[in-house]
């Protein structure tokens, strides 16, 4: 948390001074998901999932492990759990497959309203990405199981990109993907996540951001890490009244 502080004090006056310009109306041709907490609502269960393999490998799992966890959230997988239970890389690098076969066999819900928000998406023509730190077969397992793999047009996992959040580098290969694919430009897009690191990657990449709260993002982090008030939502499902409020014209088919 003290690094992602530390970047974000760096690239704050950038934002500022950009900030008026990302409140205006956009023509918006894309969305960007993260996966973990504005698609899948991994955030409470994964530290259920996590306080299981504890217990199976004896590790102390109370107040203090769960604050750290919560606090680096959003972090890869073996690097949340390294850091998060303060184990070694070897230990957490023999957990994160247990932890990824746990989800593979019982995947985690997703946030209500998730189906019908992509499909109102691919409705209206505009175009849904995924940007995600998980491993490319495991992910492809579960959209697979969760029949979702057709509501995204690219799909960015650990092994298509050498960085992770905050750093906006992170965009690269989803942005670049997109403008040869279908010529979304990046002022077309829309960034969606759920944690402090997400707010600096987006806003550091220039990416219109939007932060739910089904993360574990709160409004005690507005301090340091702002964002606009109107673009911090309940969740997912209310992404296309914010669509509705920000697009440049009228969408086909409204949102009911």
């Amino acid at each position: 948390m003290g690094n992602e502080k530390r970047l974000f004090s760096q690239i704050l006056p950038a934002i500022i001074s950009a900030e008026n310009s990302l409140r205006e109306e956009m023509h918006i041709r894309a969305v960007i998901f993260d996966w973990d907490g504005p698609i899948a609502d991994s955030f409470r269960e994964g530290l259920r999932r996590i306080r299981i393999l504890c217990a199976v490998h004896e590790i102390p799992f109370g107040i203090q492990e769960r604050k750290r966890l919560t606090e680096i959230w959003g972090r890869p997988g073996i690097e949340l759990l390294q850091e998060g239970l303060d184990v070694s890389k070897g230990l957490a690098e023999q957990m994160y497959p247990e932890w990824e076969r746990m989800d593979l066999h019982d995947p985690v819900p997703l946030v209500p309203g998730t189906r019908e928000v992509l499909f109102w998406l691919r409705r209206n023509g505009l175009q849904s990405a995924l940007l995600t730190s998980r491993h490319k077969n495991s992910l492809n397992d579960i959209l697979d199981r969760l029949d979702l793999g057709k509501e995204f047009s690219v799909i960015t996992s650990k092994e298509e990109t050498l960085y992770h959040k905050p750093d906006h580098r992170v965009f690269y290969h989803t942005l670049e993907q997109l403008k040869e694919k279908h010529g979304i430009l990046k002022k077309e897009c829309v960034f969606m996540g759920d944690t402090p690191a997400d707010i600096v990657a987006g806003q550091n990449a220039g990416i219109r951001t939007v932060v739910v709260q089904t993360g574990p993002y709160l409004l005690k982090h507005t301090k340091d890490y702002p964002i606009d008030l109107g673009d911090i939502l309940n969740s997912i499902d209310d992404l296309p009244f914010w669509i509705e409020e920000h697009h440049k014209g009228e969408m086909t088919f409204p949102y009911q």
